[in-house]
């Protein structure tokens, strides 16, 4: 079945009759955070395909990369692919999803959506933290909380092979979301080579600021 909204067009089975909650979810939620990247559109509509069939999701990830249980969902081609509920339990990372997780996952790719959208220049090697930090912030911050960052940069910068990324990334988005001014985080989104730039700077004072809130709590 498909359903058609103003900023994309969801395609799932039929039997997955919470769908509609899920688009209603998505439509009271998008708009703040398309005006956070400043877009008054999305330059087409997105698809949105939800995977009933695990085999036919872990195919459509091998197109880009190896496939590994903790994906679920992704926006390698330009638009959301995500693993229905039914799918998601038959892995052992996502056993245990929940509608109101699936909700999250989905807004969480749509903040990756909006950034693609924002972006100016192309850089060969995405800072995957800084695009995780936005995505968790914005998109699903319920589902986190701010950690000490205690691994070094470089582990840092490979973040498919570090422990704790996400929650990592989520407190590095937050020290940058209260540090830095809504104008210049734009402008590391538009022009990524700039917070290329600037990585090691803002990785080891986002590191003093996680460490110095923990010890105050």
């Amino acid at each position: 079945m498909t359903l058609e909204k103003n900023n994309f067009i969801i395609t799932y089975d039929e039997n997955d009759s919470y769908i509609p909650e899920v688009v209603d979810y998505l439509e009271s939620r998008i708009n703040d955070i398309m005006d956070f990247f400043e877009l008054k559109s999305l330059s087409s509509k997105k698809k949105i395909i939800v995977f009933k069939d695990l085999e036919k999701y872990k195919e459509h990830i091998e197109q880009f990369f190896e496939y590994h249980d903790y994906m679920c969902a992704d926006t390698n081609d330009g638009n959301i692919n995500i693993l229905s509920l039914e799918a998601a339990h038959k892995t052992k990372m996502y056993a245990d999803m929940t509608l109101d997780n699936l909700k999250s996952v989905i807004l969480h790719e749509f903040v990756h959506i909006c950034q693609q959208e924002k972006e100016m220049e192309h850089i060969n090697d995405d800072i995957i933290w800084f695009w995780e930090g936005l995505a968790t912030n914005l998109g699903n911050p319920e589902e986190y909380e701010c950690v000490p960052i205690n691994a070094s940069n470089d582990d840092i910068n490979n973040f498919n092979c570090s422990a704790n990324n996400y929650p990592i990334a989520f407190t590095i988005g937050k020290y940058m979301l209260e540090k830095y001014s809504h104008e210049e985080i734009l402008e590391y989104i538009k022009y990524p080579s700039r917070i290329l730039e600037d990585s090691e700077k803002i990785l080891n004072d986002a590191r003093e600021w996680s460490n110095q809130n923990n010890k105050t709590r």
